[in-house]
């Protein structure tokens, strides 16, 4: 026991671990006696080391029964109730089984056997959930808010209009009743809702190649040139033909990519990234080009640019989300015809004492470099259709 203490505070701290002093029963007697700071821990080893040098001779007469009362008087708080065992299925079915799993195997085995038990299958479920994620296609919907439910007009000018962007299936609980709108034709936004690394990669860009390619027609009746390039798992037919093609369905134009999600990716998922988009462009023939939103970490930033995507050689229609700083400069600092006009305007006359003069400076929210990288979804999509002269 004193070992196992000791190697927990030894890698505790490196995982945010809190301070053990005592075993779990100990830690159960404490929070009976009111126990509320780690300071406990100094009085419990100052009693520790006078029972062991000074009373060992009035302890030896303490029955095994009594010891045990104690400790089962302790923890008996732990068991859990019927109550919470009915929550435990409500909040989580799979979580659910896991606690009898641990139970039974506690029960019919040993208490390390259904630790061990429950461990392995929490971590078979945290693998599953990482490499089963799924992705959604996302619509827009017009929403305002309002006290009320009385219809209201949208050119009216207090109308707080907005657009929101839900899952075309409404799977986050949106109203059945509602239907998003697609995008343009030939556009797709496409959520992540996990991490994307390397357990689920090919997951997620299987679902959005799948989904793609039967909601689009190709550009060109065999984007492969040669059967001999042709991918083994493409279903056919082999000698494809005009009438193979639906001519009502729009060629791919553009993909907007919800990153709002991905707090971290790798070299396996963006490599994967890479080659779906090589297989799209074949697939389009023609460059398609790839928005993202919401990209938070920078690592994540740094891996896509470095995959070449998020900025373009080109010359590139894009939008740009700015904002107004003010900024105040000295009087005598300030000289007709001196500012960029492009970045900078004036918008107060001269302070009356002839003091300051205050300047609003345009600044954008994120890197102009990156046209490709956008702060919300609103100006992905304005941006495409800027870029493809859809509106």
């Amino acid at each position: 026991e004193l070992i196992a203490i000791g190697l927990t505070n030894i890698f505790g701290p490196f995982f945010g671990g809190y301070p053990a002093t005592g075993s779990f029963s100990r830690t159960a007697i404490k929070a009976k006696a009111g126990v509320r700071t780690p300071l406990a821990g100094v009085v419990t080893a100052i009693i520790v080391v006078i029972a062991i040098y000074a009373l060992p001779p009035v302890f030896y007469y303490i029955s095994n029964a009594a010891l045990a009362a104690v400790i089962i008087h302790a923890v008996g708080d732990l068991i859990s109730s019927p109550k919470s065992i009915k929550m435990f299925w409500k909040v989580s079915p799979c979580e659910f089984v896991i606690f009898w799993i641990g139970v039974l195997v506690s029960v019919f085995a040993s208490i390390d056997n259904g630790i061990y038990a429950s461990v392995a299958a929490s971590a078979a479920l945290l693998l599953f959930r990482i490499a089963k994620a799924h992705g959604r296609f996302v619509g827009v919907v017009k929403v305002y808010n309002t006290p009320t439910l009385r219809p209201i007009d949208a050119n009216e000018p207090d109308s707080d209009t907005r657009n929101v962007f839900v899952p075309l299936d409404r799977s986050n609980g949106v109203n059945p009743a509602v239907q998003p709108r697609e995008p343009h034709a030939g556009v797709f936004i496409y959520r992540l809702n996990e991490g994307y690394l390397y357990p689920n990669a090919v997951h997620f860009t299987d679902h959005m190649v799948r989904e793609i390619k039967v909601k689009t027609r190709p550009a060109v009746i065999n984007p492969y040139g040669s059967l001999g390039e042709r991918p083994w798992n493409d279903p056919g037919p082999r000698h494809k033909s005009e009438s193979d093609i639906d001519p009502t369905l729009p060629v791919l134009r553009a993909i907007i990519l919800d990153f709002s999600g991905v707090s971290n990716v790798d070299v396996t998922s963006l490599q994967n990234l890479i080659d779906v988009r090589k297989q799209l462009d074949r697939y389009a023939d023609a460059h398609i080009a790839w928005h993202f939103v919401g990209v938070k970490s920078p690592w994540a930033r740094r891996g896509l640019l470095a995959s070449g995507f998020g900025s373009e050689n080109g010359v590139v229609k894009s939008l740009f989300t700015v904002t107004n700083v003010g900024v105040s400069q000295e009087k005598d600092d300030v000289k007709p015809g001196s500012r960029d006009e492009e970045f900078s305007v004036d918008t107060q006359p001269e302070d009356k004492l002839g003091m300051t003069s205050m300047d609003t400076m345009v600044l954008p929210l994120l890197s102009i470099d990156c046209p490709y990288f956008h702060i919300d979804m609103d100006e992905a999509v304005r941006s495409v259709e800027l870029e493809l002269g859809l509106k």
